[in-house]
């Protein structure tokens, strides 16, 4: 109900199309159709992409919700992560996994284990992007200036940690063209 509108972002931080009000008002495809695994592989492979992007009001806020997909140490992971409308301060995040080890890598999508990601931010003070890391040892590991932009790894999983630090990273960066074309 708050998702206004769909985007499908392209390498160069164009909106290529876009879904609104029950309909496709620009472009050719409907961004919740794209398949992130698909799209992401296009990228590896110096291939034109288009990156999904849902833009949500909600309480009269602008809220970008970015779908992530990556790899687990038994296979792939994948979430939402919701930025606020500067397009940087964590709102919400979502893991999910298919057959990452119960009690270890599987805690990707654990109450405790999300809600570290609240209020984290995805770009430092110099409005350089640099995600958000998860980290082995937990954060008190970080220099202070960057322990707003990590969370505390998983005890005993530290392969699914990585590759949930290497998911945000790696979809993450693409959004940099966007936000520097349209945010800020």
């Amino acid at each position: 109900d708050n998702i206004v509108a769909e985007l499908a972002i392209d390498k160069e931080g164009n909106i290529a199309s876009e879904y609104k009000d029950g309909k496709l008002v620009k472009g050719d495809v409907r961004p919740f159709d794209l398949k992130m695994k698909e799209e992401l592989y296009k990228q590896s492979q110096g291939k034109n992409y288009h990156m999904p992007l849902y833009i949500a009001r909600q309480d009269g806020d602008t809220i970008y919700i970015v779908p992530l997909y990556g790899k687990g140490l038994w296979g792939p992971i994948w979430g939402n992560i919701a930025l606020g409308s500067g397009f940087d301060e964590v709102v919400g995040v979502s893991f999910d996994h298919k057959s990452e080890t119960p009690g270890l890598g599987a805690e990707i999508n654990t109450k405790p284990f999300e809600d570290q990601f609240f209020g984290k931010t995805i770009f430092n003070k110099a409005k350089e992007f640099v995600s958000i890391q998860v980290v082995k040892g937990g954060i008190d590991m970080l220099p202070q200036d960057m322990k707003i932009h990590g969370v505390d790894a998983i005890s005993g999983g530290t392969i699914t940690s990585n590759g949930v630090s290497e998911m945000l990273n790696d979809v993450l960066k693409l959004y940099v063209p966007f936000v520097k074309k349209h945010i800020r």
